[in-house]
């Protein structure tokens, strides 16, 4: 905990921008529309607040459930989709290829919003958001590895 401390000691909030790419986590499988909806649902309030996200900013979406809802409700923002990920058991390979996907795309944001389903217990889940800065802010305020 101490190490990641210290590299996000230098940057601050006012130093990321607001354009963040949202990478929206679902499946391509029935399940319960309610686990679908929640992540759909989280995207969307995050867009709204337009005091600290642009609302231009980008979607790609991980799953059709999440793709169909968000198409509808977010059309300009959706600017990439995948399926068939996580058909199997989840691999290395399979997070490898959508992030060299994500990062030869051209899109361009300042920060990324992985939305996603946390297991809450075998009835519940709840939306979580995890925020990552890219490589380019870090290597400007001097953060290093461990």
């Amino acid at each position: 905990m101490r190490i990641r401390a210290e590299i996000f000691s230098h940057a601050t909030p006012e130093e990321t921008g607001k354009r963040k790419l949202f990478l929206v986590i679902s499946s391509d499988k029935g399940l319960c529309g309610g686990i679908h909806s929640s992540v759909s649902k989280a995207t969307r309030r995050a867009i709204a607040e337009k005091d600290k996200v642009d609302e231009d900013s980008p979607v790609m979406v991980i799953g059709d459930k999440s793709k169909a809802q968000l198409s509808r409700q977010l059309p300009k923002n959706l600017v990439m989709t995948f399926n068939q990920i996580g058909r199997d058991i989840p691999t290395f390979a399979d997070a490898a290829g959508v992030a060299d996907l994500i990062l030869t795309s051209g899109v361009e944001y300042d920060t990324l919003a992985i939305v996603y389903n946390k297991f809450v217990s075998a009835i519940s889940y709840e939306p979580a958001v995890i925020e990552i800065e890219p490589e380019k802010i870090l290597k400007e305020t001097g953060a290093s590895g461990p």
